[in-house]
């Protein structure tokens, strides 16, 4: 393991230099641990530890300036702004956050890359005049087109004004730095000054102020570079793996007179490479867990195993699939603030203020909260009775300062407190964290969670310490941008021995180190290489023009990293979403396929689709023998009445009469954001039995119809707040069903008015009447029966009874052929049949009846009008039910109860 490093160091030792006396550079500080183990046991006597900087760090130690993330210097750089801007030009700190960020990063490239700033705007911001087919050419210019060329116009000065400041402060940007240093360096203002040779080891693609303040070293004659180089990449002038390596070696004039490093050949050696699909994220942290597991049982040496991350966002579903006997994990890469729980915790508390309106909070967003691990800590009791409140009074915004009658909660009375501006949403996002510390403190079991908290805590100091000490922001959003980019700049280190054990780490940390066991996930398009998605401002021409990077330099530099790990190991498996639809999946890295089509003769390849094995088993019909507890219920039923649904419940699924009326098993009970179905009907049959309420028996007539009219609006209204159990106007789609709702009212109306207006009779007797009998059956005993009709009228003397429904009903529904009447028990087809006779039935046995017309009105079929029970003879034809038709339907009641009671019917899933 670390071949390269150890190779260097037996070089420099071979050339008579003191190990511990150089001085070192190298891509990153994990390079520095191993780099330290090897020198340590190259000598038996103590030394002092040598010097070993990354690149940053020697860069800004050349540079003599500290260099600072971008997000701190966002308001310095706001402040260079506004003091070259004019007073009317001036965005707001609100507004200048949303560009200036990427402006930052586009500063840092071409400080890099050593690209003069003078020439570079001026060419840029006549570009931009003349980009989008001529468009800011055309006369007169809005102000639109104004203002952007004016910004475009302007970049210098902001670049100028910002890069003076942060020199002044001597607080610098990343590539501010690399321009001061390669300065100093070429002005011999910053070189070492002791006897330490410098040693440069395992850098590849590098800037173009790297490579200048390299070559200068370089010249000085008492500094060395060593590159990780294989001569399978540097001598294929095609291979991208290779490139950067390529034009160092054949531009830089130091190598015009020194050798190019040390040239290795591990990568042609005998390899054995396993490409392995698998579906999701997950499946490929399983196939990583198992060869883990492979590589225990066979007693390998964990310490020569890497599990390599190209997402680095699956670390947490990664470890969980690590399996249990490891006895030493090192992860190295840290697991950033923005990936924990209690990061999405604050990000959701955030977004509860920004998004809320003068409605209230969306109730999607304050049930996220709630029902998240950290608010049942703050407070397990007030939040579980807010959402059932949430729930039971089906509320889709909660107002502001909503006080609910949950005690004395300030969680609660925090959550939805009004904010408007910045500094109040800070201030609420502080008292959430303090009451949160104070349970963590309480429990010495969450020691984790606080170690989470004590990061968030950082955040939130930095935000005030912005508010306080930067400039003025109003938009609470600014502090929602800020919160999300200061997140991954903090980090939760794991503890672990770095030298020892299985290593877990991301791509980039594997620089400069070799290992003979590599499991690499995520090898796919658009994670590696990352493609071409970059925020920048600065066009791609450009970018070619003045030799920055663009997405080909960096496809190569991940084509380098990919190879490099591959060089000296003797095992890789290299695993990638096979998942199609998903972001990151379905398409294999090019660098996977260009194995695949490579020509080294000792590597052995192999191609493995991963799949969990699945035990096929025969579905076996559900089926429920009718025990004591069935039966108790059943007796309970039997008291409190059987109604029509029930009934037809069991004939359409016996299983799921037995979850809801047998074990009583109801719907989760979940707020109803947009109106269902039966909701609806609810609402029409609540506002029908309003208006026709004060009109019941008496003969309606023209005038009536026209009352009930102008009362309909106010009627569906309040039938709406009603049944759908909340204080708010309808909103969104609720709005359109509520229309329609009011629409099916008014064809309601105004089919009984045109019925008026033919001269036909119509009384309206009873209006929503619920209705019960009791039948006895041999061997059970006494039965309720009970049924609910929603009207019953007269129409030219002939009895109505008539069902509502929303749904759509034709005549096959309520229609049976002559003489057949078992299909209405056993045809779930004709269940509406089965109810509209039953309330016959009912209706029979509770008042003076010889016969009558029952019947059906669809909303979804309103030009059929009235559907009466049929008979099918050639067609279906309207039939009067009588003695004889009820008698033939108590006999199928009669028989659907004692199947119902048979204990030797199990209750079966239909097939």
């Amino acid at each position: 393991m670390n071949s390269f490093l150890k190779s260097v160091t037996e070089n420099l030792v071979h050339k008579g230099y003191d190990l511990h006396q150089c001085t070192y550079v190298v891509p990153s500080r994990r390079v520095a641990t191993f780099l330290n183990k090897i020198i340590a046991q190259s000598s038996t006597r103590p030394f002092f530890e040598p010097v070993i900087h990354s690149v940053e760090d020697f860069i800004s130690h050349v540079a003599q300036l500290e260099i600072a993330p971008d997000i701190n210097l966002l308001f310095d750089f706001y402040s260079s702004y506004t003091a070259v801007e004019d007073v009317e030009h001036i965005d707001s700190i609100d507004e200048f956050i949303t560009w200036a960020p990427t402006i930052l990063k586009d500063f840092n490239e071409i400080d890099r890359f050593l690209v003069e700033p003078e020439d570079f705007f001026n060419y840029l911001g006549n570009l931009k005049e003349l980009e989008k087919e001529h468009w800011s050419i055309l006369e007169p210019k809005t102000e639109m087109v104004k203002k952007y060329l004016y910004f475009w116009s302007r970049l210098h000065n902001y670049y100028n004004e910002f890069t003076a400041d942060c020199i002044k402060k001597e607080v610098v940007y990343q590539g501010l730095a690399y321009r001061i240093a390669f300065a100093k360096a070429k002005q011999k203002a910053s070189l070492y000054t002791a006897e330490k040779p410098l040693i440069f080891l395992g850098l590849n693609a590098l800037n173009k102020s790297e490579e200048e303040i390299i070559q200068i070293f370089l010249e000085e004659g008492s500094s060395h570079i060593y590159w990780d180089n294989d001569r399978y990449f540097t001598d294929n002038k095609y291979h991208e793996a290779g490139r950067f390596l390529r034009k160092y070696r054949d531009k830089w004039p130091y190598y015009n007179t020194s050798e190019f490093s040390i040239s290795s050949n591990n990568y042609e050696r005998e390899k054995n490479i396993s490409i392995i699909g698998a579906s999701g994220a997950i499946a490929m942290c399983q196939v990583a867990g198992k060869i883990i597991q492979e590589l225990l049982d066979n007693n390998e040496e964990l310490d020569k195993t890497a599990l390599v991350l190209a997402d680095e966002a699956l670390l947490l579903p990664a470890l969980s699939a690590v399996p249990d006997g490891i006895k030493h994990l090192n992860i190295t890469m840290g697991l950033t603030l923005d990936k924990t729980p209690i990061a999405s915790f604050f990000n959701q508390l955030i977004k509860l203020k920004i998004t809320g309106n003068e409605h209230g909070f969306y109730y999607r967003n304050v049930i996220e909260i709630l029902e998240s691990h950290f608010a049942s800590i703050i407070d397990s009791s007030s939040s579980k009775a807010l959402l059932e409140i949430i729930h039971k009074d089906n509320l889709i915004y909660i107002p502001h300062r909503f006080e609910p009658s949950t005690g004395n909660s300030r969680f609660i009375s925090q959550l939805f407190k009004t904010i408007t501006t910045a500094q109040e949403l800070v201030d609420f996002i502080k008292q959430i964290c303090h009451l949160l510390q104070l349970k963590l403190i309480e429990d010495s079991s969450r020691r984790l969670e606080l170690e989470q908290l004590l990061g968030i805590n950082s955040v939130i100091e930095q935000l005030s310490s912005i508010l306080t000490n930067k400039v003025t922001i109003t938009d609470p959003k600014t502090i929602q941008f800020l919160f999300k980019q200061l997140l991954p700049q903090h980090k939760l280190d794991f503890i672990g021995e770095p030298i020892k054990g299985l290593q877990v780490m991301g791509l980039l940390e594997t620089r400069a180190l070799d290992y003979e066991n590599i499991i690499m996930l995520s090898l796919n398009e658009g994670i590696l290489p990352a493609g071409k998605s970059t925020a920048s401002y600065i066009p791609y021409d450009m970018k070619v023009k003045y030799g920055l990077p663009t997405y080909t330099d960096k496809d190569s530099v991940y084509a380098y990293h990919f190879y490099r790990l591959l060089q000296r190991c003797k095992t890789a498996h290299l695993i990638y979403n096979s998942e199609t639809n998903s972001l990151g999946g379905g398409e294999k890295s090019r660098f996977l396929m260009q194995l695949e089509t490579s020509d080294v003769k000792d590597h052995v390849l192999k191609n493995q689709i991963y799949a969990n094995k699945v035990e096929t088993t025969r579905n076996r019909e559900l089926s429920i023998p009718k025990d004591e507890f069935y039966f108790n219920r059943m007796k309970q039923i039997a008291v409190s009445g059987f109604s029509p649904s029930a009934i037809t419940s069991y004939i359409y699924n016996p299983i799921e009469f037995y979850r809801s009326k047998i074990l009583k098993i109801n719907e989760a009970d979940e707020v109803e954001e947009n109106m269902a179905a039966n909701t609806m009907g609810t609402m029409i049959h609540k506002a029908l039995e309003s208006l026709y309420q004060p009109y019941t028996n008496h003969i309606l007539k023209t005038e009536d119809m026209k009352a009930m009219r102008t009362r309909v609006d106010k009627t569906i209204k309040q039938a709406y707040l009603n049944s759908y159990k909340t204080t708010q106007e309808p909103q969104g789609k609720n709005n359109i069903m509520y229309e329609v709702a009011k629409h099916y009212v008014h064809k309601m109306i105004s089919y009984d008015h045109e019925l008026i207006n033919n001269g036909h009779e119509l009384i309206i007797k009873e209006l929503e009447v619920r209705y019960s009998t009791t039948i006895f059956i041999e061997n059970i005993g006494e039965i309720k029966l009970h049924g609910e009709v929603d009207r019953i009228d007269e129409l030219d003397g002939v009895l109505r009874i008539i069902d509502y429904k929303s749904g759509m009903v034709n005549k096959s529904n309520v229609g049976l052929k002559p003489d057949e009447y078992e299909p209405l028990i056993t045809d779930y087809e004709k269940s509406k049949a089965f109810q509209i006779l039953m309330y016959a039935y009912l209706y029979s046995k509770n008042n003076t009846f010889t016969e009558c017309s029952p019947g059906i009105i669809s909303f979804k079929n309103f030009k059929a009008g009235f559907i009466p029970y049929q008979i099918k003879l050639s067609t279906y034809r309207p039939q009067i039910v009588g003695e004889k038709e009820l008698a033939n339907f108590e006999e199928q009641l009669h028989h659907i109860i004692e199947e119902l009671y048979n204990p030797d019917i199990p209750l079966t899933e239909p097939s």
